[in-house]
Protein backbone atom coordinates (compact mmCIF):
# COMPACT_ATOMS: atom_id res chain seq x y z
CA UNK A 1 0.00 0.00 0.00
CA UNK A 2 1.18 3.60 -0.80
CA UNK A 3 2.21 6.02 2.05
CA UNK A 4 2.54 5.90 5.59
CA UNK A 5 -0.44 7.71 6.94
CA UNK A 6 -1.38 4.92 9.08
CA UNK A 7 1.75 4.14 10.55
CA UNK A 8 0.68 2.76 14.68
CA UNK A 9 -2.72 4.66 14.06
CA UNK A 10 -5.50 2.41 15.99
CA UNK A 11 -8.66 1.58 13.63
CA UNK A 12 -11.37 0.38 15.19
CA UNK A 13 -13.17 -2.29 12.22
CA UNK A 14 -16.97 -2.74 12.80
CA UNK A 15 -17.77 -4.36 9.91
CA UNK A 16 -18.75 -8.33 9.88
CA UNK A 17 -16.22 -10.68 11.40
CA UNK A 18 -15.28 -12.16 7.40
CA UNK A 19 -15.17 -8.85 5.79
CA UNK A 20 -13.72 -7.40 8.97
CA UNK A 21 -10.48 -9.56 8.56
CA UNK A 22 -9.76 -8.72 5.43
CA UNK A 23 -10.00 -4.99 6.01
CA UNK A 24 -7.57 -5.60 9.03
CA UNK A 25 -5.07 -7.17 6.97
CA UNK A 26 -5.13 -4.65 4.41
CA UNK A 27 -4.60 -1.82 7.42
CA UNK A 28 -2.41 -3.82 9.42
CA UNK A 29 -0.28 -4.01 5.53
CA UNK A 30 -0.56 -0.16 5.66
CA UNK A 31 0.94 0.35 8.62
CA UNK A 32 -1.95 0.66 10.85
CA UNK A 33 -3.03 -1.34 14.34
CA UNK A 34 -6.39 -2.58 13.49
CA UNK A 35 -8.84 -3.81 15.94
CA UNK A 36 -12.17 -6.00 15.31
CA UNK A 37 -14.91 -5.41 17.01
CA UNK A 38 -17.72 -6.71 14.52
CA UNK A 39 -20.97 -4.42 15.33
CA UNK A 40 -22.68 -6.38 13.03
CA UNK A 41 -23.42 -10.38 12.44
CA UNK A 42 -24.67 -12.52 9.53
CA UNK A 43 -26.62 -15.18 10.36
CA UNK A 44 -27.54 -17.69 7.48
CA UNK A 45 -31.64 -18.23 7.16
CA UNK A 46 -32.67 -21.93 5.83
CA UNK A 47 -31.86 -22.10 2.28
CA UNK A 48 -34.96 -21.57 -0.39
CA UNK A 49 -36.60 -24.34 -2.39
CA UNK A 50 -34.73 -25.88 -5.48
CA UNK A 51 -34.84 -23.30 -8.44
CA UNK A 52 -35.70 -20.94 -6.52
CA UNK A 53 -33.75 -18.62 -9.77
CA UNK A 54 -36.18 -19.48 -12.34
CA UNK A 55 -38.46 -16.98 -13.85
CA UNK A 56 -36.60 -13.79 -14.01
CA UNK A 57 -35.34 -10.99 -16.06
CA UNK A 58 -32.77 -9.49 -13.19
CA UNK A 59 -31.87 -10.60 -10.55
CA UNK A 60 -30.41 -8.25 -8.10
CA UNK A 61 -27.55 -8.38 -5.28
CA UNK A 62 -27.39 -6.02 -2.86
CA UNK A 63 -24.51 -7.00 -1.12
CA UNK A 64 -21.24 -9.47 -0.93
CA UNK A 65 -22.77 -10.96 1.30
CA UNK A 66 -26.13 -12.08 -0.34
CA UNK A 67 -23.74 -12.96 -3.08
CA UNK A 68 -22.34 -15.42 -0.64
CA UNK A 69 -25.69 -16.81 0.64
CA UNK A 70 -26.96 -17.41 -3.25
CA UNK A 71 -24.36 -19.29 -3.84
CA UNK A 72 -24.55 -21.75 -0.89
CA UNK A 73 -28.08 -21.89 -1.71
CA UNK A 74 -27.06 -23.46 -4.85
CA UNK A 75 -26.98 -20.89 -7.65
CA UNK A 76 -26.04 -22.23 -10.74
CA UNK A 77 -23.42 -21.03 -12.82
CA UNK A 78 -25.74 -20.80 -16.02
CA UNK A 79 -28.30 -18.72 -15.43
CA UNK A 80 -31.75 -17.68 -18.20
CA UNK A 81 -31.49 -14.39 -16.12
CA UNK A 82 -29.08 -11.21 -16.00
CA UNK A 83 -27.12 -10.30 -12.90
CA UNK A 84 -26.71 -7.25 -10.99
CA UNK A 85 -25.08 -6.07 -8.39
CA UNK A 86 -24.43 -3.09 -5.98
CA UNK A 87 -20.99 -2.47 -5.60
CA UNK A 88 -17.51 -4.17 -7.09
CA UNK A 89 -17.13 -6.15 -3.73
CA UNK A 90 -20.75 -7.82 -4.73
CA UNK A 91 -19.99 -8.12 -8.26
CA UNK A 92 -16.39 -9.62 -7.57
CA UNK A 93 -17.96 -12.60 -5.26
CA UNK A 94 -20.51 -13.27 -8.47
CA UNK A 95 -17.83 -13.24 -10.96
CA UNK A 96 -15.15 -15.26 -8.99
CA UNK A 97 -18.19 -18.00 -8.95
CA UNK A 98 -17.80 -17.97 -12.90
CA UNK A 99 -21.32 -15.74 -13.25
CA UNK A 100 -21.00 -12.61 -15.33
CA UNK A 101 -22.44 -9.68 -13.94
CA UNK A 102 -24.42 -7.25 -16.86
CA UNK A 103 -25.31 -4.22 -14.79
CA UNK A 104 -22.76 -2.85 -11.92
CA UNK A 105 -24.60 0.37 -9.77
CA UNK A 106 -21.63 3.31 -10.43
CA UNK A 107 -20.16 4.94 -7.44
CA UNK A 108 -20.81 5.60 -4.68
CA UNK A 109 -22.05 1.42 -5.01
CA UNK A 110 -25.78 2.97 -3.96
CA UNK A 111 -29.10 1.80 -4.77
CA UNK A 112 -29.58 5.59 -5.81
CA UNK A 113 -26.67 4.48 -8.36
CA UNK A 114 -28.31 1.27 -10.00
CA UNK A 115 -31.41 2.91 -10.38
CA UNK A 116 -29.56 5.40 -12.40
CA UNK A 117 -28.21 3.17 -14.78
CA UNK A 118 -30.64 2.33 -18.31
CA UNK A 119 -31.10 -1.10 -17.41
CA UNK A 120 -33.61 -0.24 -14.59
CA UNK A 121 -34.68 3.52 -15.72
CA UNK A 122 -37.41 1.79 -17.56
CA UNK A 123 -38.35 -1.54 -15.73
CA UNK A 124 -42.15 -1.60 -17.00
CA UNK A 125 -43.12 -5.27 -17.29
CA UNK A 126 -40.30 -6.84 -16.40
CA UNK A 127 -39.61 -9.27 -13.15
CA UNK A 128 -36.92 -8.49 -10.56
CA UNK A 129 -35.85 -10.67 -7.79
CA UNK A 130 -33.79 -8.61 -5.23
CA UNK A 131 -31.41 -11.03 -3.29
CA UNK A 132 -30.55 -9.16 0.59
CA UNK A 133 -30.53 -9.89 4.35
CA UNK A 134 -34.03 -9.27 6.12
CA UNK A 135 -34.74 -5.73 6.49
CA UNK A 136 -32.65 -2.72 5.20
CA UNK A 137 -33.52 -0.23 2.97
CA UNK A 138 -36.84 -0.36 0.88
CA UNK A 139 -36.01 2.00 -1.69
CA UNK A 140 -34.99 0.15 -4.60
CA UNK A 141 -37.58 -2.41 -4.64
CA UNK A 142 -40.12 0.62 -4.23
CA UNK A 143 -38.47 2.49 -7.01
CA UNK A 144 -38.60 -0.70 -8.95
CA UNK A 145 -42.02 -1.31 -8.45
CA UNK A 146 -43.13 2.42 -9.21
CA UNK A 147 -41.49 2.19 -12.46
CA UNK A 148 -43.63 -1.04 -13.79
CA UNK A 149 -41.56 -3.74 -12.51
CA UNK A 150 -42.66 -7.27 -10.87
CA UNK A 151 -40.62 -7.19 -7.41
CA UNK A 152 -39.90 -10.34 -5.51
CA UNK A 153 -37.39 -9.84 -2.13
CA UNK A 154 -35.45 -12.88 -1.44
CA UNK A 155 -33.74 -12.82 1.85
CA UNK A 156 -30.95 -14.98 2.87
CA UNK A 157 -29.45 -13.86 5.87
CA UNK A 158 -30.76 -12.04 8.92
CA UNK A 159 -28.08 -8.80 10.51
CA UNK A 160 -27.58 -9.53 14.54
CA UNK A 161 -26.80 -7.81 17.21
CA UNK A 162 -23.09 -8.07 18.00
CA UNK A 163 -22.57 -10.40 20.20
CA UNK A 164 -20.46 -9.82 23.99
CA UNK A 165 -16.91 -10.55 22.86
CA UNK A 166 -17.53 -7.58 20.73
CA UNK A 167 -19.25 -5.33 22.83
CA UNK A 168 -16.23 -6.30 25.52
CA UNK A 169 -13.36 -5.61 22.27
CA UNK A 170 -15.04 -1.92 21.85
CA UNK A 171 -14.86 -1.18 25.37
CA UNK A 172 -11.61 -2.33 25.64
CA UNK A 173 -10.37 -0.78 22.69
CA UNK A 174 -11.91 2.63 23.74
CA UNK A 175 -9.97 2.22 27.23
CA UNK A 176 -7.14 1.41 25.66
CA UNK A 177 -7.34 4.54 23.25
CA UNK A 178 -8.09 4.86 19.68
CA UNK A 179 -7.64 6.62 16.62
CA UNK A 180 -10.47 6.38 14.17
CA UNK A 181 -13.71 4.13 13.97
CA UNK A 182 -14.81 2.64 10.44
CA UNK A 183 -18.66 2.06 10.04
CA UNK A 184 -20.27 0.82 6.78
CA UNK A 185 -23.59 1.00 7.53
CA UNK A 186 -26.99 2.28 9.72
CA UNK A 187 -27.04 -0.42 11.94
CA UNK A 188 -23.19 -0.82 12.79
CA UNK A 189 -23.92 3.60 13.73
CA UNK A 190 -26.15 2.15 16.43
CA UNK A 191 -24.91 -0.74 17.65
CA UNK A 192 -22.12 1.27 18.05
CA UNK A 193 -23.71 3.67 20.35
CA UNK A 194 -25.76 0.85 22.33
CA UNK A 195 -22.30 -1.33 22.86
CA UNK A 196 -19.72 1.48 24.19
CA UNK A 197 -21.16 1.85 27.30
CA UNK A 198 -19.82 4.51 29.41
CA UNK A 199 -17.09 4.94 26.87
CA UNK A 200 -20.04 7.16 24.61
CA UNK A 201 -19.01 10.39 25.04
CA UNK A 202 -15.48 9.23 23.41
CA UNK A 203 -16.56 7.27 21.00
CA UNK A 204 -18.56 10.35 19.80
CA UNK A 205 -15.23 12.71 19.89
CA UNK A 206 -13.44 9.66 17.70
CA UNK A 207 -12.73 10.10 13.93
CA UNK A 208 -15.80 8.02 12.23
CA UNK A 209 -15.24 7.11 9.16
CA UNK A 210 -18.21 5.86 6.92
CA UNK A 211 -19.22 5.43 3.16
CA UNK A 212 -21.23 7.72 1.30
CA UNK A 213 -23.38 11.03 1.88
CA UNK A 214 -26.36 9.31 3.29
CA UNK A 215 -24.19 7.73 6.18
CA UNK A 216 -22.15 10.62 7.11
CA UNK A 217 -25.91 12.55 7.35
CA UNK A 218 -26.91 9.75 9.65
CA UNK A 219 -23.81 9.80 11.47
CA UNK A 220 -23.56 13.41 12.40
CA UNK A 221 -27.49 13.05 13.23
CA UNK A 222 -26.05 10.22 15.65
CA UNK A 223 -23.50 12.18 17.62
CA UNK A 224 -20.57 12.02 16.08
CA UNK A 225 -18.48 14.89 15.73
CA UNK A 226 -15.96 14.39 13.00
CA UNK A 227 -17.27 12.78 10.42
CA UNK A 228 -14.89 11.45 7.52
CA UNK A 229 -16.40 10.58 4.33
CA UNK A 230 -14.92 7.74 1.92
CA UNK A 231 -16.58 7.51 -1.64
CA UNK A 232 -17.62 4.12 -1.32
CA UNK A 233 -17.47 1.17 1.41
CA UNK A 234 -14.65 -0.99 -0.65
CA UNK A 235 -11.75 -1.24 1.10
CA UNK A 236 -9.31 0.62 -0.99
CA UNK A 237 -11.73 3.70 -0.81
CA UNK A 238 -12.34 3.36 2.92
CA UNK A 239 -8.48 2.75 3.37
CA UNK A 240 -7.82 5.68 0.91
CA UNK A 241 -9.89 8.23 2.80
CA UNK A 242 -7.98 7.10 6.06
CA UNK A 243 -4.92 7.97 4.83
CA UNK A 244 -5.77 11.41 3.57
CA UNK A 245 -7.31 12.26 6.52
CA UNK A 246 -4.55 11.23 8.93
CA UNK A 247 -1.81 12.71 6.48
CA UNK A 248 -3.51 16.19 6.52
CA UNK A 249 -3.68 16.64 9.89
Amino acid sequence: MAGDGLKGRRILVTRPRDQARVLARKIAACGGVPKICPMIEIEPLPPPPSGWWQGYDWMIFVSANAARMALAAGLPSRLPVRLAAIGPATAGVLERAGLPVACQAPPPYTSESLLSRPEFTAAAGRRLLIVRGVGGRRLLGEELTRRGATVVHLALYRRQPPGSDAIAALQAGLREGVDAVLATSGEILNHLRQAAGTGLLQLLRLPLLVAGGRLARLAAQAGFSEVVTAASARDEAMLAALERYFANR
